[in-house]
């Protein structure tokens, strides 16, 4: 798969030096739900996969506003699509301070709908766990580090890998009151970072600007879990706890019920999709459809998640494709 979408790039990349980029931006008809999670000042990638800066964000709302359909997430579920065109929603996981701080004011200027889905990590922590991962592990001088046992040896790409695989895909399977003690492993190593100067890369969205977010008629709030584990790897005691917690939390600080969810990592399965619907939720929100009959249900959307490693051209190619292979 690395080496088709390489290729893939490397083909796109062609065609716009050939000038025949046209070919690949010509619009056509299509239905997708992106998905964002952090925007920074500068398009930082080296602490994690998942941050674009505040300049690529406001050119590629700009370029969809102009050229495309961009509805919210209520006309995308009722199918109110216009024809011959691309009709796109957009949404945000995870609840970062920096989506409050660079991405609203840019979708209020533009007049763009979005949602956002918030992980209840609050009252356990200051930040998520994998963030706290990201930073310590780029910036620690350790070489190695114990965790469950297990010897973890920091890598040339600053990850710390026992056994070919690293602590962070091990915590995210993890209950949270064993995850968390991660935080003890690397707790010198935090309070050692310009943690204020780096906020951009692990602060959270307090409740006052969740709620803030929600009295907003553009935006609307959903629910992203509590601590933002692997929910089909946890005990499923747990995974419904922390689901049914996420909902409540949001439901307090947002004075509202939150009828949305979206899966953390996008991973789902049957029965925990059944319990959202059973306490309330009305959508849910994937990344990839685990099967085809999923597809059918009409509650279920999958997503396009943004990629911050390729150029604003080529993500509209792939965006208008509706795949990065």
């Amino acid at each position: 798969m690395r080496i088709k979408y390489r290729l893939g790039l490397i083909y796109k990349t062609i065609l716009f030096k050939l000038g025949l980029g046209k070919l690949l931006l010509k619009n056509r008809y299509g239905e997708r739900i992106l998905l964002f999670h952090g925007i920074d000042a500068i398009g930082e990638t080296k602490y994690n996969s998942r941050f674009i800066s505040k300049a690529f964000f406001e050119e590629f709302i700009k370029y969809i506003t102009t050229h495309y359909n961009v509805i919210s997430l209520d006309d995308f579920y009722q199918n109110k699509f216009k024809k011959g065109t691309l009709n796109i929603a957009i949404t945000f996981d995870d609840g970062y301070l920096n989506n409050y701080k660079y991405a609203v004011p840019i979708l209020e200027k533009y007049n763009i709908p979005a949602c956002f889905y918030i992980t209840t990590i609050h009252e356990k922590a200051p930040y998520l766990w994998a963030d706290f991962l990201d930073l310590v592990s780029y910036h620690t001088e350790k070489t190695s580090v114990v965790f469950e046992r297990n010897l973890y040896q920091k890598s040339a790409k600053k990850e710390f890998i026992w056994n070919k695989i690293s602590i962070k895909n091990v915590a995210k399977a993890l209950p949270y009151d064993v995850l968390k003690m991660i935080y003890q492993v690397f707790e010198d190593d935090w309070k050692a970072l310009p943690t204020e100067d780096l906020k951009d890369y692990w602060k959270l969205m307090n409740a006052k600007q969740i709620k803030e977010i929600a009295d907003n008629p553009l935006f609307t709030i959903g629910a992203h879990g509590e601590t933002h584990a692997s929910l089909i790897d946890i005990p499923l005691a747990a995974a419904k706890q922390e689901i049914l917690n996420s909902k409540k939390q949001l439901e307090t600080i947002c004075n509202q019920p939150i009828t949305e969810f979206a899966f953390p990592f996008g991973f789902y399965n049957q029965e925990l999709a059944d319990y959202c619907s059973e306490i309330g939720f009305e959508r849910l929100l994937l990344v990839d459809y685990n099967t085809k009959e999923d597809v059918k249900n009409e509650a279920w959307k999958n997503r396009f998640v943004m990629n911050p490693y390729i150029s604003l051209e080529q993500q509209l190619a792939c965006l208008l494709k509706g795949s990065y292979f």
